[in-house]
């Protein structure tokens, strides 16, 4: 028997209705990862740009000035806050094209950059120096205790095999404290372009900085550590650790991550049973590279170039890399 002819306005039956969300649900989980995988991709691609840009925007102050920027060029006043300095990032910014942010900047005493609350200079927060990726929980960071209110940055300047703490840095890198009050020697001069002699294709200008530790974090949480998503002022201007939120070292692997949470501290090789004791897992942590790209993270080299380096890279490689004068020619990592 021949069945009736639908009308025109009869609706869907519930097995076509069944049949359409079926067909757009195996759709989504097909398409969903490749958007996503997508999204991911961009991101580290507009990441690489930064670096990139910030690379180009040392070539311009060493070609002008024929010497690379310092990490911080430090100076120490008789008052409070003692170590006060200039920062990498602010010497790099008129060849970023970000002169209006420096109109007002003061180079003589750096504390006045800081000191105007919410209208500090060192409060701005400057899209060029942050990766789409990067899990900042607030930006700026407020300092409570001063009123102080520091614009974070995702990357950091090549500090060398250690960069911090200060007093323990080994200034084999590009970036470290210069003038009457670095560390940790006096009156330490910035490098110039012939003192990189390992090749500049085969040293390291700027790399990613990562504010994701889960089990870093729970230290934080019981007043433990440099607090993580406080860390990297691109315009650091006082403080003794000034040096540490600027650049970043060798010491640990590509996207180093605490093992252990503050609950497991007891029994950890080296220790950190104590606040003291985890001070040297605090050394490490905020002057790791790293990032929340998938497997590595992106490097500026001093040749200009910018190439992703996986986290399986091997820390004597990283190493390699970091120094500038090592008589090094390590292979890197693709």
């Amino acid at each position: 028997m021949r069945q009736p002819r639908r009308h025109r306005d009869q609706g869907f039956t519930l097995v076509e209705v069944l049949v359409v969300i079926t067909v757009i649900g195996g759709l989504a989980a097909i398409l969903l990862p490749a958007i996503h995988a997508a999204h991911l991709a961009t991101q580290r691609t507009q990441c690489a740009n930064h670096l990139r840009q910030l690379a180009i925007g040392n070539a311009g102050f060493v070609s002008t000035h024929d010497r690379y920027p310092a990490g911080i060029e430090q100076w120490f006043f008789s008052s409070s806050v003692a170590y006060r300095g200039i920062p990498l990032f602010a010497r790099l910014l008129p060849h970023l094209e970000q002169n209006n942010v420096l109109i007002e900047w003061d180079y003589n005493d750096p504390i006045n950059n800081a000191n105007k609350g919410s209208r500090s200079n060192t409060a701005v927060v400057l899209p060029i120096l942050l990766c789409p990726a990067d899990r900042i929980a607030r930006n700026p960071v407020v300092i409570t205790s001063r009123d102080w209110h520091y614009g974070l940055s995702s990357y950091g300047g090549n500090g060398g095999t250690k960069s911090y703490f200060p007093t323990q840095s080994k200034t084999d890198g590009v970036f470290f404290t210069t003038g009457e009050a670095s560390e940790p020697k006096a009156n330490q001069e910035p490098i110039r372009p012939t003192d990189i002699m390992d090749g500049v294709s085969h040293t390291l200008l700027f790399g990613e900085r990562s504010h994701d530790d889960p089990n870093y974090k729970t230290f934080n949480a019981a007043g433990w550590g440099e607090p993580l998503d406080e860390w990297g002022w691109w315009g650091a201007s006082t403080s003794r650790k000034m040096i540490g939120h600027v650049t970043m070292s060798a010491e640990v692997p590509i996207n180093y991550r605490l093992g252990f949470t503050y609950a497991q501290r007891s029994g950890q090789n080296p220790p950190a049973d104590s606040f003291s004791q985890f001070q040297s897992y605090v050394d490490r942590r905020v002057s790791a590279y790293g990032s929340s790209h998938v497997g590595g993270c992106n490097f500026a080299f001093a040749d200009g170039s910018v190439r992703f380096l996986s986290d399986s890279t091997s820390l004597s490689v990283l190493a390699a890399l970091s120094t500038r004068a090592g008589s090094e020619m390590a292979q890197q990592a693709e």
